[in-house]
């Protein structure tokens, strides 16, 4: 019901960009009404009417689309009883997801799909939720047990849950509150006195500047693990499609996977808690373009016959899949949460050149490294590849720092000449603080 819900509300908006812009006023055929965009939002005769209601803001009176669509619930119950049965804030919460969809495609991402069975499977409360020892409470579905698997601290409050539909059965996660636990607030840079760098990669899953290393255990990409899947995966294809054992079989194969997918969470969990636990102010990360990484090689093409040629793509397809397993972007969210959370700040860095930059002579070449050992063609100088990475990429943190740290507190005054002396870190607009704004919660 909540699936289809969704998908009316996402077809209602995309009608209504279609009346507005594309198609004008028009007569439907079917119900022989008129739609126009100077009268409605969508349709005057739709869900979504009465965009100019009074909203308190008298700047901007209108209503945004997700607002009408959550005053538009009430009709739809009455129009649709079975939907009395869906909790108020619940059916909120669903429009408020779309809206969510919407602003991460206007900010570059891609247009809000419809949902299937497959890629819908969760919902959320915002109040009305109760937890007492092994059962809990769900507005319009009553009390039922669950497995506790973390008690509730004193003095914290039930703020919202949300279900979720995995492979093994439903889960709830709880967000919890206490107003009189103060608000974490995340150091500036000109408080940062020591820093430790990392540097991500797939022999080694990090590599740190104090020659710390953890290893990568490949949780979904080692041979026994492949082979697995590539058996349970051609169960299900051997299966008739639509019968209840290829669907026992996919069920097994699901299993799988979260259970690798649970294997690596745990992993980083603790990876990111060895890390931010050092005594240090700062963390220094690599600012990675993941997705450009995993992008496909261009295409190579005869001239004169017009056939294609190789282009690596067969042998990049091993360092996707790697690349996919180690899943850096999942580590660095959790660094820098744990950072947060201890009042500590990471710095996201641009990593360009740092594994072929030479520390002694500064010389950038590719010649430099061989696998993981790094011989400077210039000066001979000798170290690890990557835990000399990882210290470029702290040192660049700590120049960053000791600049931001000049600077004056006022714009229009003078500030001080740069120096003229050869800086360890390449050219470059280099980094900038991550997320800093997100690591006071």
């Amino acid at each position: 019901m909540l699936r289809y819900h969704y998908n009316w509300c996402l077809g209602d908006r995309i009608s209504q960009y279609n009346q507005q812009f594309i198609q004008g006023e028009y007569s439907d055929l079917r119900t022989k009404v008129s739609a126009s965009p100077l009268t409605c939002f969508v349709s005057k005769n739709g869900a979504t009417g009465e965009p100019w209601k009074n909203t308190g803001n008298a700047k901007n009176p209108r209503r945004s689309a997700g607002g009408i669509q959550i005053t538009a619930l009430p009709q739809l119950k009455a129009a649709r009883p079975w939907y009395a049965a869906i909790d108020s804030t619940v059916l909120q919460q669903n429009v408020k997801r779309l809206d969510i969809a919407y602003k991460n495609f206007f900010e570059g991402r891609g247009f809000p799909k419809f949902k299937n069975r497959s890629n819908f499977t969760s919902f959320a409360y915002t109040m009305g939720v109760k937890a007492q020892g092994s059962k809990i409470y769900l507005p319009k579905l009553g009390w039922m047990r669950f497995y506790n698997s973390r008690e509730i601290p004193g003095g914290f409050t039930i703020k919202a849950a949300t279900l979720r539909q995995r492979q093994d059965g439903w889960y709830v996660a709880l967000r919890i509150e206490d107003k009189t636990v103060p608000d974490l607030v995340a150091k500036s840079l000109t408080e940062v006195k020591s820093v430790i760098g990392c540097d991500l990669g797939i022999a080694k899953l990090v590599h740190l500047s104090d020659g710390c290393q953890f290893q990568n255990p490949k949780f979904g990409n080692n041979k026994k693990v492949r082979r697995l899947l590539k058996v349970r995966q051609r169960r299900v294809n051997r299966k008739v499609k639509g019968s209840n054992n290829r669907k026992k079989a996919a069920r097994i194969v699901g299993r799988l996977h979260k259970k690798i997918a649970d294997k690596r969470q745990a992993y980083q969990w603790w990876v990111a808690n060895a890390i931010v636990s050092r005594r240090v102010d700062g963390i220094a990360l690599e600012d990675l373009n993941v997705s450009g990484m995993l992008r496909r090689c261009r295409v190579k093409k005869d001239e004169e016959s017009g056939r294609f040629l190789p282009n690596g793509q067969s042998r990049k397809k091993g360092l996707n899949r790697a690349i996919s397993d180690a899943a850096w972007n999942e580590l660095i969210l959790n660094i820098e949460y744990l950072a947060a959370k201890q009042g500590k700040i990471a710095i996201k860095i641009n990593p360009k050149h740092s594994s072929t930059e030479c520390r002694k002579c500064g010389q950038i070449d590719r010649e430099n490294r061989d696998g993981e050992k790094f011989i400077c063609s210039a000066c001979g100088f000798f170290a690890h590849a990557d835990i000399s990475a990882a210290k470029n990429i702290r040192d660049r943190v700590l120049e960053m720092v000791r600049r931001d740290s000049t600077e004056p507190a006022d714009k229009t005054a003078k500030r001080p000449k740069k120096c003229k002396e050869k800086s360890p870190r390449p050219g470059g607009k280099g980094g900038e603080p991550g997320n800093l704004a997100m690591q006071g919660y």
